[in-house]
């Protein structure tokens, strides 16, 4: 699943940015007034892998508290 997910590729602009990322939530590329920046893809995959982790540690809080039958 997770490589169907790497396969989709959403491209996004406003103004002059421009942003590729991944079904995956990974940053492929972005551009800012036509100059290829780095330094941003790798802030923002950065920010999305902590929110990320973030959102895992309390989904993974919430489901410990269910009580599921069966489980």
């Amino acid at each position: 699943m997770k490589s169907e997910m790497e396969q989709i590729s959403v491209e996004v602009s406003e103004g002059d940015v421009w942003i590729r990322i991944r079904g995956d939530q990974e940053i492929e590329e972005v551009t800012v007034a036509g100059e290829k920046r780095d330094d941003l893809k790798k802030a923002f995959n950065k920010a999305i892998k902590e929110s990320q982790k973030e959102v895992s540690k309390k989904l993974s809080g919430m489901l410990t508290g269910m009580k599921i039958p069966g489980l």
